[in-house]
């Protein structure tokens, strides 16, 4: 049955575990909703407008927003400000009800948690229950248009002022989201002289890991000497020693419940402008509180994620194998078939850009506007609902249906991410549900595999076409086109020989132009290559295209052709006649030839026949001669 609703849902999986959350939300709304579809634009863009980053963020590009009822953006994660502004912009000129999660955009409904209040909340627990006075605080990136950054540390110094803590005592490191800032964050404290802060308040849990990693290396316990505090509760910090005090937000049920809104505002329904969702306050070990976790849950995810994470290596490694041992694409999107398993989802299509696939070589690659071509193919299909054409084709379609009509109607929850090699775009990839590998970000990895071998195989067929190219050069002569000596070693006797297995009489023509010398006094050496050219193209006329035709020498012609096509010699004098009464030269041209017609039940050689032609050749041309016709 065809959904009713069609609702585009754009993301981007720099934070895995918050989006992966996110996404299981949207997932199981669309399990509830059978008159909903939701297709997912999900990418790992970066903070930075690098061009690998941006090809990233092509992905938001593919959907026409136009054939949607309604659109959800997890905006906090769409951490560059420039490509939420397209978005943005998008949005507004198609008119369509819209929803952002957590980071306000223009078009947009908000639902979130309330920044501002929940980083208070931590901050004044650590300094009214702990008796914190010197705080540090690690700042989330504030220089990409969201306020989440911003209303978090607002939040922090309202909770210091709140409290009377001095300004002197408050040091602000302004961070990036990530560990590795946490990280140099406690290297420069630590080597700075003097006492360390009461306590480091981080705005998201991967800092304040990174905090609490060096923290430890260098002996100083959390929080007995240091309290640190995230936020996101991410996995990493709840499993951590200690568990970290942080900040809860439901995603998976913020999702569901965003979702709602939306199709009710799609239905008519007014929708406030900002919708507030709840989050949870968790005081834990890092902190100070006793905060215990059950022994049991905790072994259950350890030993989930080992077996887990060997089974996906192992399969990784017989996958990569694969993959850069296929010599074609055929071959590459068999194997992509076979393991899609590893992605931990029901099916896996893969769709290519036209041009990408139909052409190796990227000087023949049209200037392409966007990342994606107006025609698109589906080239890998992991449950097969048929065979593909030879060229391992299943389907085409242009780039605003996104994928096969039947695949649309028939799923009600598709995820988008793109497929590209540097800033080459190559298409993308469709999975029918959250990829297993998706709770370590591990989904990234086996793009990359992907990504890598297509374009290990458009190289290798550039190399198999340029070396087809140059052994092409190499057989042939530069000037006529027609076989050179190392053309007649390659191939002539196979034809001899195809020729006798057929039962066929062989007939060798030995050529060889008279008056050269005086054509090229005469008329200069460019009128003798053009009665050398000329002499070729007559040759080629009079035989067969199963012939082989070689220039043999500067002025000399060789040519092996069944007996049963006939008197190849009269052919030939025929259309010199019609050449030279033609008058389209200042010369005029005149074969010697010497034609020898090996029977069929003869166990001769090419090279004795070759030699048979070439003498008969010379004896017609010393008759020639005494005649005074040469």
């Amino acid at each position: 049955m065809k959904a009713k609703l069609r609702i585009a849902f754009f993301t981007c999986d720099w934070n895995f575990e918050l989006v992966e959350t996110t996404l299981h939300g949207a997932a199981r709304f669309a399990q509830d909703h059978q008159e909903v579809q939701i297709c997912v634009f999900d990418c790992f863009g970066k903070e930075v407008a690098n061009p690998r980053s941006m090809m990233e963020y092509g992905i938001y590009t593919l959907p026409d927003l136009e054939a949607f009822d309604g659109l959800l953006i997890q905006s906090n994660q769409i951490v560059l400000g420039e490509i939420r502004t397209r978005l943005e912009k998008r949005i507004d000129r198609v008119g369509i009800p819209a929803m952002a999660i957590d980071c306000p955009m223009k078009s947009c409904t908000l639902v979130g948690v309330d920044n501002y209040q929940s980083q208070k909340d931590i901050a004044l627990h650590v300094i009214r229950q702990h008796g914190a006075k010197n705080l540090v605080y690690l700042t989330g990136l504030e220089s990409n248009d969201s306020p989440e950054g911003v209303q978090r540390r607002e939040g922090f110094l309202d909770a210091c002022a709140e409290c009377g803590i001095p300004e002197e005592n408050i040091r602000i490191y302004h961070g990036n989201w990530l560990i590795a800032f946490g990280e140099k964050t406690a290297k420069d404290l630590l080597a700075v002289d003097g006492k360390m802060p009461d306590a480091i308040i981080c705005a998201n849990d991967e800092m304040a890991q990174g905090v609490i990693d060096i923290l430890q290396e260098n002996g100083l316990d959390v929080p007995d000497d240091v309290i640190v505090t995230g936020y996101d509760c991410l996995s990493s910090g709840q499993l951590s020693r200690p568990r970290l005090t942080t900040v809860s937000r439901d995603y998976e049920s913020l999702t569901y419940k965003s979702l709602e809104q939306l199709v009710a505002q799609i239905g008519g329904e007014p929708v406030k402008d900002n919708v507030s969702m709840d989050y949870n306050l968790i005081f834990a070990e890092s902190c100070g509180c006793h905060s215990e976790m059950d022994r049991d849950t905790l072994r259950r995810q350890f030993f989930r994620q080992t077996r887990f994470l060997k089974r996906f290596y192992m399969i990784q490694d017989a996958m990569a194998e694969e993959l850069f041992n296929a010599n074609d694409l055929p071959e590459l999107m068999d194997t992509i078939e076979k393991y899609h398993f590893v992605l931990g989802v029901e099916d896996l299509y893969l769709c290519m850009n036209d041009f990408y696939f139909e052409s190796y070589d990227k000087k023949k690659w049209r200037t392409n506007t966007g990342a994606f071509s107006d025609r698109m193919y589906l080239v890998a299909q992991a449950n097969r609902e048929k065979e593909p054409d030879e060229r391992h084709i299943y389907d085409t379609f242009g780039r605003k249906e996104l994928i096969s009509d039947e695949i649309l109607e028939r799923e009600r929850f598709l995820m988008f991410y793109p497929l590209h090699y540097n800033t080459d775009s190559i298409g993308y990839i469709v999975l029918t549900g959250i990829s297993e590998a998706a709770k370590m970000n591990l989904h990234e990895s086996i793009f990359s595999f992907i990504e890598i071998a297509i374009e290990n195989v458009r190289k290798k067929g550039q190399l198999q076409q340029l070396n087809a190219v140059l052994g092409d050069l190499y057989v042939h002569d530069a000037l006529t086109g027609l076989y050179n000596r190392f053309g007649y070693h390659r191939y002539a006797e196979d034809i001899y020989r195809q020729i006798l297995a057929r039962g066929e009489d062989a007939q060798i023509l030995f050529v060889d132009m008279d008056d050269m010398k005086k054509i090229n006094d005469v008329h200069g050496h460019e009128a003798g290559d053009l009665a050398i050219t000329e002499t070729a193209r007559i040759l080629k006329e009079a035989s067969g295209g199963g012939d082989f035709l070689m220039r043999y020498g500067g002025d000399e012609f060789l040519l092996i052709a069944s007996g049963a096509t006939g008197s190849l010699q009269e052919r030939i004098h025929e259309k010199i006649r019609c050449f030279n009464e033609s008058g389209a030269a200042p010369f005029r041209l005149s074969l010697s030839i010497g034609t020898y017609l090996v029977k069929n039940r003869e166990s001769k050689s090419l090279d004795e026949c070759v030699h048979e032609a070439d003498t008969r050749m010379y004896q017609y041309k010393d008759i020639k001669k005494r005649a005074g016709r040469v």
